[in-house]
């Protein structure tokens, strides 16, 4: 079929790019009378985010195509060329890796609102009917298979030096199971508390997460007096008070009153025990996420990412005391992946996570540039690693937008493969589901075992024999744990700290 396109469809074919021009034209005038310094294209961000928006995938490509144009021509000394010094290059793949991500994330929104305006996706959900209805359970279980997967991964690198590190997947993207963890978090919020917020129980909800943080702050403080403990016995064990001196515990050495209260007040944490404090403040902000989000997931998400920017702008962080510093997870930067995680969440309840081709395209592209760079070209470019690394953003602590950008991808990778219900029907992975499904018992009694084996480890025991027995004697453990905490449950009894 010939379709011609006459004048006036050509010239609204053209509005969405000519309105983006519009959008971006402000910064490039107001540069000389400002005397903006040469990072100032960074604000071309809200237009690249208003263009996806507004306009759809086409137009939000254009738009960072043209913001990076128009900054390599205007802002980039030398200007009014297309050349640019080696100094400004990380700067422009920074504003290039930020526009990917709003990108992403806007898409992302804009596929959701389309989706909650589409009365035939509303229609076909009515006619599912019962069988629609089964689906939430499943995606729990695919949710706690993964929480499993996390938990088994924080206990493997929670223990240094261990030969198992190498088949973490951090050894083949920049992101770890820290991101993981918070995300999965706040996927499982929302499953369990979603739609009793939206039902109007929105005191019971904010009751029932303040009661888990008060939880979470005595797991932390037993987690934290048991880790000294272990680590105490083995520096007298073993005659090495070297493990009494790294990661936070030199301070109950030198004065332990202090130390107490340093951990009572959050203030001092240890390290490998400092991911609780973490989420105990997430979870204080969940009920204020769960309320912009019932306005609209696409206010959260703005909200979110805005407390991100200008946390990393700005520096904020909750502070160490008595050890100057900040808290190693900044939890002003960690709320927007848990709100990312929200969103999904919710998205996933309401059966209106899409999977665009665009965006899996994209992810895959991002997922094989992570392992390409980790794995220094799979081994056949030696010194990728370093020189990459030297000016992407990968810090862990304010959730470097590098991290978040590859787990992202990541995390939109495996939901479009479709992959997870068929792994969580695999009876091999079941054990998996059990951890999942106590994830708090879980994480309290690895944290235990981890540091008895950082004692073993650093003190020298570590043959290959001890490190596989602490691998596979910790997992069956904790799966003893968890399958022993369920009977409990349904005998009645007092049921052991579930995730």
């Amino acid at each position: 079929m010939n379709i011609q396109l006459g004048p006036s469809q050509f010239a609204r074919s053209l509005r969405p790019f000519l309105l983006t021009i519009l959008l971006v034209t402000p910064f490039c005038l107001l540069r000389g009378p400002l005397h903006w310094h040469g990072y100032s294209y960074f604000l071309f961000l809200p237009a690249v985010a208003l263009a996806e928006i507004f306009f759809g995938f086409g137009v939000g490509l254009f738009a960072i195509l043209l913001t990076v144009f128009i900054a390599t021509y205007f802002f980039i000394e030398p200007i009014y060329t297309l050349w640019f010094s080696p100094a400004q290059l990380p700067a422009l793949a920074l504003y290039a890796l930020s526009s990917v991500v709003i990108f992403g994330a806007c898409e992302g929104v804009r596929l959701l609102v389309q989706h909650v305006s589409d009365v035939r996706h509303r229609a076909s959900q009515q006619a599912l009917g019962a069988s629609e209805a089964a689906r939430p359970k499943q995606r729990a279980v695919s949710v706690d298979m993964w929480r499993g997967f996390v938990l088994c991964t924080i206990f493997i690198n929670h223990m240094p030096g261990n030969v198992f590190e190498a088949i973490t997947f951090r050894n083949i993207g920049l992101s770890d199971s820290a991101e993981a963890f918070v995300f999965m978090s706040g996927v499982a919020m929302a499953l369990a508390y979603g739609r009793k917020f939206n039902g109007g129980k929105e005191w019971d909800v904010s009751l029932t997460l303040i009661k888990r943080a008060v939880k979470l702050y005595g797991v932390h403080l037993l987690l934290s007096l048991a880790g000294i403990a272990i680590f105490a016995a083995g520096a007298i064990a073993w005659h090495a008070p070297g493990l009494m001196a790294m990661h936070g515990r030199d301070l109950f050495v030198k004065d332990a009153n202090t130390f107490l209260f340093g951990i009572i007040s959050l203030g001092h944490q240890l390290g490998y025990f400092n991911i609780l404090p973490l989420y105990i403040a997430l979870i204080v902000v969940v009920p204020g996420l769960f309320y912009l989000a019932r306005i609209h997931i696409g206010l959260m998400l703005a909200a979110s990412a805005l407390l991100y920017a200008l946390t990393r702008f700005y520096g904020w962080n909750l502070p160490n005391w008595p050890i100057p510093g900040g808290w190693f997870f900044n939890p002003f930067a960690w709320q927007f992946i848990m709100a990312i995680g929200i969103a999904a969440g919710l998205a996933m309840q309401r059966n209106r996570l899409v999977r665009s081709k665009p965006l899996f395209i994209l992810a895959s592209v991002i997922v094989f540039a992570g392992a390409f760079v980790v794995t220094n070209g799979f081994g056949l470019s030696f010194g990728v690693r370093d020189a990459v690394y030297n000016w992407l953003d990968l810090d862990k602590t304010n959730l470097g937008l590098g991290r978040l950008t590859h787990f992202l991808g990541l995390a939109y990778f495996i939901y479009c493969l479709g992959i997870s219900p068929k792994l969580a029907s695999l009876r091999i992975l079941q054990p998996l589901i059990v951890l999942g499904r106590h994830s708090l018992l879980v994480f309290f009694l690895l944290s235990l075992v981890a540091a008895f084996g950082q004692v073993l480890l650093l003190t020298g025991h570590n043959a290959l024999w001890v490190q596989v027995a602490l691998l596979v004697g910790g997992v069956s453990f904790f799966y003893a744990a968890a399958r022993f905490s369920e009977a409990e449950k349904a005998a009645g009894g007092p049921v052991m700290v579930r995730g």
